[in-house]
């Protein structure tokens, strides 16, 4: 992995073995972290009017792994949904319909510097692979780099209402019933190597139970403000949200890994209510 910059420079050399000079490039003298800003300063450099470089900062080798993200959001409530147009029911549809597994890489940085937030190009043998976006990584944490969709990897969800309690909860003389969900993940890998699924599921609501070891957590609780990971998804201000929604429901969260061998099927199952009035 490389990052690069637009700086002029005078290059500097050192003698090879055989007495030749090698081209290292530019002194990078002053490269520092400033709070939480990393900077690289190079000096002794210079540049003609008119001229334009591409400079290397540094070089340098990281060991990564290859990783499958499957990441399936919550939908808006059954009870909304009915007061959408056309249009917005369409665009649920198109987010919902086909969920897929993303390939990354994770690197470790063991390097000298931090991987800045940069554009980065993924080759292999000499190829271009990819071309995605490098995020923050301090030394010794690691951080993923999105390849591409994972096409060899099958995902199919669903989930059904399986249970709805009426007058589950009253509270401040208003009686809400209860409304009980199972949903499945089925995952199939159709590549000839094993791989490793990393596998998010959200649900609107409180996230009971998962089979396969899930780890289950609920983001946000009662009147606290909703915690978004990712951000509010593009519908949640289609909605007209009853003054009692944040007093009962919060979101639900699901997480496996999951080992899957070539030809191999699984299916996640897990289960969650949520309340309505």
């Amino acid at each position: 992995m490389s990052q690069q910059a637009m700086y002029p420079y005078e290059s500097r050399s050192e003698p090879s073995p055989s007495g030749e000079q090698l081209n290292l490039g530019p002194e990078l003298e002053g490269t520092e972290k400033t709070e939480d800003l990393f900077v690289f300063t190079v000096d002794h450099i210079t540049l003609k009017k008119g001229q334009r470089l591409v400079m290397p900062l540094a070089e340098f080798t990281l060991s990564y792994e290859d990783v499958y993200r499957v990441d399936i959001s919550f939908a808006p409530p059954l009870e909304m949904r009915q007061n959408f147009n056309n249009d917005q029911q369409l665009m649920l549809a198109k987010l919902f319909h086909a969920p897929h597994a993303v390939h990354k890489i994770r690197l470790k940085n063991d390097s000298e510097y931090p991987l800045t937030t940069a554009p980065a190009t993924i080759l292999k043998e000499g190829r271009v692979l990819a071309q995605g976006m490098m995020t923050y990584t301090a030394i010794g944490n690691k951080g993923d780099l999105e390849l591409t969709t994972a096409v060899n990897i099958g995902v199919k969800s669903s989930n059904e209402q399986t249970n709805q309690t009426p007058n589950a909860v009253n509270w401040n003389g208003h009686s809400f019933s209860k409304i009980d969900m199972r949903g499945t993940i089925e995952l199939t890998n159709f590549s000839d190597k094993p791989v490793t699924l990393e596998v998010r599921r959200s649900v609107l609501g409180s996230m009971d139970e998962g089979s396969h070891d899930a780890v289950v957590r609920q983001l946000g609780n009662g009147y606290d403000e909703y915690a978004f990971e990712d951000g509010q998804p593009v519908w949640w201000n289609w909605c007209s949200w009853p003054w009692w929604w944040y007093r009962f429901n919060t979101v639900g969260q699901g997480n496996w890994t999951v080992e899957l061998e070539p030809g191999k099927t699984t299916t996640l199952e897990y289960k969650w209510h949520y309340f309505w009035g």
